[in-house]
């Protein structure tokens, strides 16, 4: 039998709502930006990339040392940034309408993602859900060294995907799911120390039989070629927002010619060139529309601001990304009480 895994919350670097007998919040927005607010202790930033009405959905449920969480979306975002210091992010996509990319490396439904400290910048699908949980770093490192070869994989900057055997990920990835649904409906059963401890036991050593017998790609923690001139190409598009380089200029400062370009984006972002850098524009305006703190601030403004110089055009476009005209959100925000 083995032993339990030993989690003192008062030890915790993590943040204080962890160290709660048990901490549950659900939320649904309909505004990419109000989803991401939901992501306490994260630092993540969110852009739509295909066209419609964003909903979101987010439950999270915190234990001494612990974190399960539930993440649903409608459209396909690219999200960029970090989880918790201190901590190992484990997580699978349950569904969705497409592949899932991390870091320019295509994954999909039956593959663990677990990442420690490094910077993670994943596409997901439309309709996508994505489950998992965020476990003290020291804590992991503990259980798993008892398995051989396994505790080696779990360094500083740590960024895996991996396959496990379809047997030995369905039991975590359903105990993960019964817990969550428990804890929402009747939080009432884990307030028991006993009954937590048995949960946050089960979920670790399922989830480290299914990474023991698991194929591993460490690619993805190496930013290749293509990823570096996508991600130098949105550089050079944001250091100049009013005045966005040409695909020619773009390519000349890149050093990629326009098939090139092309690719790197469609093989890391499943968009074009074009495509992408229009609609981290379009996120970057709608961000600033959607802020309570530039009451004085027109539409015309923002749109001048990141290189929309024509407004029939910038509505147009900003209608058909994002479902609403840029002066709906603007008046949302205007609306929306001081928080």
């Amino acid at each position: 039998m083995s032993p339990a895994l030993a989690i003192d919350p008062a030890a915790s670097k993590w943040p204080r709502a962890c160290a709660e007998p048990i901490v549950v919040r659900c939320s649904g927005a309909e505004d990419i930006d109000e989803h991401t607010r939901q992501l306490q202790d994260w630092d993540l930033n969110y852009d739509q990339l295909d066209c419609g009405r964003f909903e979101g959905q987010f439950t999270d449920i915190r234990l001494p040392g612990m974190q399960l969480f539930v993440e649903t979306t409608t459209r396909r975002v690219r999200q960029r940034g970090t989880l918790m210091p201190d901590s190992f992010g484990i997580g699978a996509m349950l569904r969705g309408s497409g592949s899932l990319s991390i870091n320019g490396v295509q994954t999909g439904v039956g593959t663990l993602l677990m990442c420690n400290a490094a910077e993670i910048d994943i596409c997901t699908p439309p309709d996508c859900t994505i489950a998992g949980v965020v476990v003290d770093a020291a804590e992991l490192v503990s259980a798993a060294e008892s398995m051989a070869d396994l505790g080696l994989q779990f360094k500083p900057d740590t960024l895996l995907a991996m396959t496990p055997p379809e047997t030995s990920l369905a039991p975590w990835r359903s105990l993960l799911l019964a817990a969550v649904e428990a804890a929402v409906e009747q939080p009432a059963m884990l307030n028991d120390p006993a009954s937590r401890q048995r949960l946050r036991d089960d979920l670790m050593l399922t989830l480290i039989d299914a990474m023991a017998g698991a194929s591993r790609d460490d690619g993805i923690l190496r930013f290749d070629n293509r990823k570096r001139v996508v991600d130098r190409a949105c550089e050079l598009v944001l250091a100049r927002p009013d005045e966005p380089p040409s695909l020619f200029e773009l390519c000349r400062r890149v050093g990629a010619s326009p098939r090139k370009l092309g690719y790197c984006f469609q093989d890391t972002l499943g968009l074009s060139p074009g495509r992408y850098l229009k609609a981290i524009r379009l996120n970057a305006a709608r961000r600033e529309l959607s802020r309570k703190d530039s009451p004085n601030q027109s539409v015309y403004d923002v749109a001048a601001r990141w290189g929309f110089w024509h407004f029939g055009h910038f509505s147009t476009d900003y209608k058909k990304l994002f479902a609403e005209l840029p002066s709906e959100t603007l008046r949302r925000a205007r609306a929306r009480p001081a928080s």
